[in-house]
């Protein structure tokens, strides 16, 4: 084998090796899903339900940074149910407690339940708190609020409005107030604290999730926490978020990030707000102030789907991660939506985007197969040549790049397709595995293009789940049928390392989404397609 052979097996290796690692860090582990232990609900703060409705809150005899329940307020709970979700609210701190998708299950199986985004969780208070920390510091988790309003059942273009009011142990007035619309995600939050004398305090708003996520969910994996700050995406790991971090500018939106789904808040006017981000005891909080004692938000939890999150505005689908090659996979996303439209099966969407990719790139794919079929004729010149100047390799280079000269085949050729696959495939593999419209998408056997294919053939063996991986092994079949096909050129003992490469990636594809394997395998089958064609045609 040449030199120029060896250095370009050894530079196929590394990339490979370094783009799997980048994926690894980049994505996280696969992780096999393991049984959470069950865990008790908190209970509810007691109070008398003897009380009148609308009754004005007694003050508490003393401050602290928790108020204690007002004695003569009901706790209770409000359900709102609309075309896309249901949300149940408290009236002790006036949180959300519990908020579950209608159109979103938990796993790939059909008899699963709906994903609830919000859980109660031991130590980890409910979202939607307010605090601040001027004067005597304050936080609303046990202050109990009168509702005006009740359960709302809201469909379409329906709209309604439950209202929180309540006053501190100090005298503050404060106000919650949530729009709900029948047909949509977004939720219109004012929130307003009014004192009698003074100035008012500036509230933060505060969401809350769990500090530790020891059990990874692969349906709806933890990102952590999310923000845009001047122009800026912040990005924060579990790990990462646990230090602490405050960023102050102007703020877009910010909230915690699931690889499916978003909980956010959206300021209406963002500049001079500040996102804070803490740690306490279980718990990962992330607070959106401002310097005024009044403010409106949106607050969306929802599924990251590129035209639901455009809708909001403020940037929002910027909270999608498509990483550095953004810009090829938000076009494929959109053709996937196109065809999808006729064929209602993101597996046959994705078939035909890898064959208007394969058009696209069908000249340089022909004049790659092309050049190394020419480079294949030139073999006995080159072994000739080589045999001459055996011991003047300056000389034999410039012989050799003279006898390509001469041909005109350019030695170069061969690479350059796949120079422009790995941007295609990157950007691919993020159009596939990020948004949420692959999601428990089923095709064929696979129950899920957003996951490897092994997981829908399971198997258990020795107390470890298995699965049979057949789009993986009959793409690693292809490749290698399309590298046995593909003209050799050079020493015999290259071709062989070559033919290596398909063993190498079918271990690689096992981990990716079945989605990316249906890409790659249907190209792989065009690509013999073309190189049986060029074959034949050049007799």
């Amino acid at each position: 084998m040449d030199k120029r052979g060896i250095i370009g097996i050894a530079l196929c290796i590394l990339v490979l090796v370094a783009y799997q690692e980048w994926i690894t860090r980049y994505y996280g582990p696969q992780t096999a899903p393991v049984t959470a232990p069950e865990q008790k609900q908190e209970a509810a703060p007691q109070a008398p339900t003897s009380a009148t409705p609308g009754a004005p809150v007694a003050p508490a005899a003393s401050a602290a940074t928790s108020a204690a329940p007002a004695t003569n307020v009901a706790a209770k709970e409000i359900t709102v149910e609309t075309d896309e979700y249901v949300a149940v609210f408290t009236n002790v701190g006036a949180r959300l407690k519990s908020f579950k998708f209608k159109k979103y299950r938990r796993e790939a199986n059909e008899k699963s339940g709906p994903f609830e985004m919000v859980t109660v969780a031991p130590g980890v208070p409910l979202p939607l708190g307010v605090r601040w920390q001027t004067g005597v510091p304050f936080e609303d988790t046990n202050l109990v609020y009168n509702v005006q309003g009740g359960d709302l059942k809201l469909t379409g273009a329906a709209k309604g409005t439950l209202t929180f009011q309540a006053e501190t142990p100090k005298g503050a007035a404060i106000t919650k107030s949530f729009t709900f619309s029948g047909a949509t995600y977004p939720i219109q939050m004012d929130v307003a604290v009014n004192v009698a004398e003074g100035n008012a305090p500036a509230p933060e708003i505060v969401l809350t999730d769990k500090k530790d996520h020891p059990v990874p969910n692969p349906d709806a994996p933890f990102e952590g926490v999310i923000a845009l700050v001047d122009n800026k995406i912040k990005r924060q790991t579990a790990a990462e978020a646990v230090n602490g971090q405050e960023f102050s500018g102007d703020v877009s939106w910010a909230g915690f990030g699931h690889t499916y789904f978003f909980f956010a808040l959206v300021p209406q006017n963002g500049a001079g707000h500040k996102v804070s981000i803490h740690p306490a005891d279980a718990a990962l909080t992330v607070g959106v102030s401002s310097n005024k004692s009044s403010d409106r938000y949106t607050l969306y939890v929802g599924p990251k789907e590129l035209d639901v999150l455009k809708a909001v505005g403020n940037q929002l689908e910027r909270s999608i991660d498509f990483g550095y090659f953004g810009f090829v996979s938000i076009p494929f996303l959109y053709a996937l939506h196109f065809f999808h439209r006729f064929t209602g099966s993101y597996g046959i969407d994705i078939i035909l985007l890898t064959v208007v990719i394969k058009l696209l790139m069908w000249p340089l794919t022909h004049k790659s197969f092309t050049s190394m079929k020419q480079m294949q004729k030139l073999g006995p010149q080159m072994e000739k040549l080589k045999e001459k100047f055996a011991n003047d390799k300056e000389k034999l280079n410039k012989e050799i790049m003279e006898l390509y000269k001469r041909n005109g085949v350019n030695p170069l050729g061969g690479c350059l397709p796949m120079v422009l696959q790995f941007p295609v495939f990157i950007g691919l593999y993020n159009a596939l595995s990020t948004p949420i419209e692959l999601r428990h998408a089923p095709f064929m056997w696979v129950k899920d293009l957003s996951r490897p294919d092994w997981e829908s053939l399971p198997f258990m063996l020795g107390g470890w789940q298995l699965g049979i991986p057949v789009l993986t092994l009959l793409m690693g079949a292809s490749m290698f049928l399309q590298q046995w096909m593909t003209p050799s050129i050079g020493d015999p003992n290259q071709r062989k390392l070559m033919l290596l490469m398909p063993v190498m990636f079918t271990f690689m594809f096992v981990s990716f989404p079945a989605g990316l394997t249906v890409y790659w395998l249907i190209n792989n089958l065009l690509s013999i397609a073309q190189q049986y064609w060029i074959n034949r045609s050049d007799r």
